[in-house]
Parts: structure tokens; sequence; C-alpha cells
């Protein structure tokens, strides 16, 4: 089991520092990520496989992450915790820019739920389990797959 669960976790380290540095700020970035992947193990061995890998996957990490935002809140951090996960959209020149930083500043300028529908959208999850994993209707889903892909091109392709 232990081989098995570094396994999926060699395989998903960036989705899940991805997770982490998205709602926690730098300075808690790595106690967050360590919280997913204990949150990650507690729950590996009782994995049914009802859901998919990815999505129980992401629903721990992201379930996680919200609780951490949730208890920095409760402790009197909230302004802390605001400056941590919004970053203001910035109209940007797509010119020397390769495109992993034209989507990683793309996906900072987004909400957080609808960053973690573009992660799960580009990592090949389907609408359904996108769904699953947010905890909202599959045709919000589709509409805001549609609203991103929509912003993006007006941001980065609409001058072009």
């Amino acid at each position: 089991m232990k081989q098995e669960f570094e396994q999926v976790i060699r395989e998903n380290h960036r989705r899940i520092r991805y997770i982490a540095n998205r709602y926690a700020k730098a300075s808690e970035a790595d106690d967050v990520y360590q919280e997913i992947l204990m949150q990650l193990w507690k729950s590996f061995e009782s994995f049914s496989g009802e859901a998919s890998r990815d999505t129980w996957l992401y629903r721990v990490a992201l379930n996680t992450a919200v609780s951490f935002v949730r208890r920095t809140v409760k402790h009197g951090k909230i302004k802390e915790a605001v400056n941590a996960v919004s970053l203001p959209a910035i109209k940007h020149s797509v010119q020397d820019k390769c495109q992993a930083e034209i989507l990683e500043k793309f996906m900072n300028s987004l909400g957080d739920i609808d960053a973690n529908i573009l992660m799960m959208y580009l990592d090949g999850m389907s609408i359904a389990e996108m769904a699953e994993v947010i905890g909202i209707k599959p045709n919000s889903i589709t509409v805001r797959v549609k609203r991103i892909k929509l912003r993006f091109e007006e941001q980065y392709l609409g001058d072009e």
C-alpha cells in the first residue's frame, strides 16, 4: 500500500502543490501541502474506487485546503488569507512569454473555483467528475468552462 500511495503522490505532486499554493500564502504553502498529504494518506486505505482516483485526490486536496482557509479566518487572519488567495486580473501581452507563464498568470487571475475547474479541465477530467469534486451541477461546470475559455480569449487573443 505504501508504494502505491507514493506512486500516486509522485504522479500528482504538481497538482497538490498548486492547490496548496493557491489556498495559502507563501509562508504557509508547505504546511498546507503537508496537511493535504496527511489527509490523502489517512483516506487512501478507505478509497473504494467508486469515483476515479483523480476525483478522489482533488476532493481531498481541495477540502483540506478550504478547511485550512476556514481555520485561518477563524483565527483572526482574514486579511492575510484574502491577500494570499486573491490576485488582480491583469491584461498581459503574450509576446516573449512561454505558454506556462501565460497559463499561470491566467489561472492566478481567476477565482478559486474557476481556477480549480480549469486545472481539472486541463487534466482531462470529465464535466461529471469536475462537478462531483466541486459539488455543483454539471451544467454549471459547463457554463463556467465556456466563460473561462471566453475570458482567456479576451485577455490573451482579443487584440492579436
